[in-house]
């Protein structure tokens, strides 16, 4: 049996930020992780959940996204 479905792997990053208090810095890191080069939204990542500690000033962006983007992704975020 063959199939024409196209498989898609998906992978996910938790990025570890410390910075939780200025909320634009977090949210302005998660944003990158979403833009291609052109500045628009890529189809294949997500920002999952940003969790972020005041008192310890820390936040983790769960990022998800297709095998093949997710390293260059979590590098641009």
């Amino acid at each position: 049996m063959s199939s024409s479905r196209v498989e898609l792997r998906l992978a996910a990053c938790l990025l570890n930020i410390s910075e939780a208090r200025r909320k634009y810095i977090v949210e302005n890191i998660a944003k990158a992780a979403l833009l291609d080069k052109n500045g628009k939204k890529h189809p294949q990542v997500s920002v999952l959940n940003i969790f972020s500690d005041q008192d310890y000033n820390r936040s983790v962006i769960l990022i998800a996204a297709s095998v093949d983007k997710l390293v260059d992704k979590c590098n641009q975020a």
